[in-house]
């Protein structure tokens, strides 16, 4: 594995993250589709039908089960994901590096945010984070 196929693995748990969030802003939206009033009041005569007998929420129900049955399933992928990545990024054996990934990788902190942290220069959290990639590379190939 390449440190960018690496980079590219220890991030896919920022993506999942993003996509765990957005499924969890469309089950929001679905729930206020399922609460709100239901029709809009115009001056156009209406056709007259057989009123419905159910209850305006009822169509969102099976949405609603199906977003979170989704949620759950994503959740639990990350939570699986967290954990590979944790025992990657631990494999480093170099405590400082396995926290400039972490904060990067699981926390998602930017590269200011981290040398705040840590009290270095941007430059070094750079070099820590292309020696841990470059470390897990070389880990992952000495596997194969």
């Amino acid at each position: 594995m390449t440190t960018d196929e690496v980079k590219k693995y220890l991030s896919s748990y920022y993506y999942l993250s993003l996509k765990v969030d957005s499924l969890k802003e469309e089950l929001g939206y679905l729930e206020i589709l399922a609460n709100g009033t239901q029709g809009v009041i115009t001056d156009e005569p209406r056709v007259q039908k057989s009123p419905s007998l159910k209850a305006p929420f009822v169509k969102y129900i099976d949405k609603i089960f199906a977003k979170q049955q989704q949620i759950d399933e994503k959740v639990e992928e990350l939570v699986k994901l967290r954990g590979e990545i944790e025992n990657v990024i631990a494999s480093v054996d170099n405590p400082l590096i396995e926290i400039v990934l972490t904060y990067r990788y699981l926390n998602f902190f930017s590269w200011k945010e981290i040398a705040k942290k840590l009290n270095y220069a941007i430059s070094y959290i750079y070099e820590l984070h292309r020696d841990g990639l470059w470390k897990i590379s070389l880990k992952d190939h000495s596997k194969s």
